[in-house]
């Protein structure tokens, strides 16, 4: 008896990701016959070519993201929202004593004013956002010639502390957005490589397949078998899973003697 094998399951690419489609790639190197033809040999010696270039990219991303971890970046994010928050608490508090008897707490209500006049919701926006605002604030300090009054009213500690914190800061956002947008698309662009070596590679198997040899269709079976197990695992995973019903707790002292 003839046997087939459909090559539109095969005919587009499977959804990957960058380390899904590497070990995927790898699966179906591993499982092709050794008697496999030259050409199903050649897509296969470039789908790992493939692979292993998408591999190294990744470890250089992985080793890009060790430079400035998140935990890195939250931690002086916060220190900067402290900064910012505590110099304009402490303006606050002066300028709620009495400006007759407290001559610094009109010079502080004057700098609240000035300088806050839209509050501080700029330290609850986006890392980029948030640096282009506390630049902004720091050039007004500077153009306007406020440190001193600033000192005056709250010490030197809040500024010396919030321009130590900047530099940081702006180094910080201009890693995540050199790796997120250059590392970030080259990854992108080998997610779509690797699916079209790998729909390369699946139609040169299929092509392999004689219609009255069983034994070329059940070797390109087993060959492209990563590919339908990969494409099951990825839908068990889209599934939700199953919601358990408890059973109701009989309380034995409210059952009713038969």
């Amino acid at each position: 008896m003839a046997i087939s094998l459909d090559p539109v399951t095969y005919a587009h690419a499977p959804s990957i990701t960058v380390s899904t489609g590497i070990t995927l790639a790898h699966a179906l190197v591993d499982a092709c016959p050794k008697n496999a033809p030259a050409n199903v040999k050649k897509a296969a010696v470039y789908l790992k070519s493939i692979a292993d270039l998408a591999r190294t990219d990744l470890a250089d991303r992985n080793r890009a993201l060790g430079t400035f971890p998140d935990e890195d970046s939250r931690a002086l994010d916060n220190e900067a929202d402290r900064c910012w928050g505590g110099f304009r608490l402490g303006i606050q508090g002066r300028a709620m004593l009495r400006q007759d008897l407290y001559p610094k707490a009109r010079l502080a209500a004057e700098l609240d004013a000035k300088l806050f006049a839209q509050g501080t919701e700029f330290l609850k926006a986006e890392y980029a956002s948030q640096s282009s605002s506390m630049a902004v604030l720091l050039q007004m300090i500077d153009d306007d010639k406020l440190e001193k009054d600033i000192n005056a009213v709250v010490g030197p500690d809040f500024l010396t502390a919030i321009r130590d914190v900047q530099p940081r800061y702006e180094a910080m956002v201009k890693e995540r957005l050199r790796r997120d947008t250059a590392s970030g698309q080259n990854l992108t662009e080998r997610v779509r490589t690797i699916q079209n070596a790998i729909v390369n590679y699946a139609s040169k198997v299929v092509g392999s397949v004689e219609h009255d040899d069983p034994a070329t269709a059940e070797a390109a079976r087993v060959a492209l078998l990563p590919i339908v197990n990969h494409r099951e695992a990825a839908a068990a995973a889209q599934r939700p899973a199953p919601v358990a019903v408890a059973e109701p707790i009989v309380d034995p002292k409210k059952v009713e003697p038969s």
